[in-house]
């Protein structure tokens, strides 16, 4: 069951940014399109890097005090790396850019705070008999990533009453390894 939790919190993240959409059409790319790729490019890692770290627990019987540490690092180092990913990305080249990097500044914020979490969850669990407790606020964290990334999108998506993002989105080959 635990396993089960926590791959399906990974998966809706995984859904969640699915939404980027993508195509195989190829061309010189834009500056949109370049921020874009790189947008796709560390969600894409970031979601692989979670999938990762739950598939430890194949098992309720498998999950250790220190597996469960190593998965809530893998978390942090994958999810840090994202921040740093969508920090550096800047704002895109586009009539809604500032709005967008606001919203993206928004999400990395959330995600530190998330990530927090889990690290002082599994840190607090010094025993088998706190495990359960650990994984379902660790669980918990990880919705509310997926939920944060969820309303970011939505966000990205108002902003950008021009269709440019979307365009840039659509039109990036990296973001196509979203929409497998």
């Amino acid at each position: 069951m635990t396993k089960t939790v926590l791959a399906g919190a990974v998966a809706a993240l995984a859904f969640v940014a699915s939404g980027c959409g993508g195509s195989d059409e190829s061309s010189s790319a834009s500056p949109a399109e370049e921020w874009a790729a790189g947008f796709c490019t560390a969600i894409t890692t970031w979601t692989d890097s979670l999938t990762s770290a739950t598939e430890r627990f194949s098992s309720p019987s498998s999950i250790t005090q220190d597996g469960l540490a190593d998965a809530a690092n893998d978390v942090k180092s994958s999810t840090d790396t994202l921040v740093d990913d969508l920090r550096g990305l800047g704002a895109p080249d586009t009539e809604s850019g500032e709005a967008v990097k606001t919203s993206i500044d928004k999400l990395s914020t959330s995600l530190e705070t998330q990530v927090t979490k889990i690290e002082s969850a599994a840190e607090g669990a010094s025993g088998l008999t706190e495990l359960p407790g650990a994984i379902s606020s660790i669980t918990t964290s990880l919705a509310a990533m997926a939920t944060d990334f969820a309303a970011t999108l939505q966000a990205l998506e108002s902003a950008d009453v021009e269709g440019e993002l979307r365009k840039a989105l659509e039109d990036s080959p990296a973001c196509a390894n979203l929409s497998r």
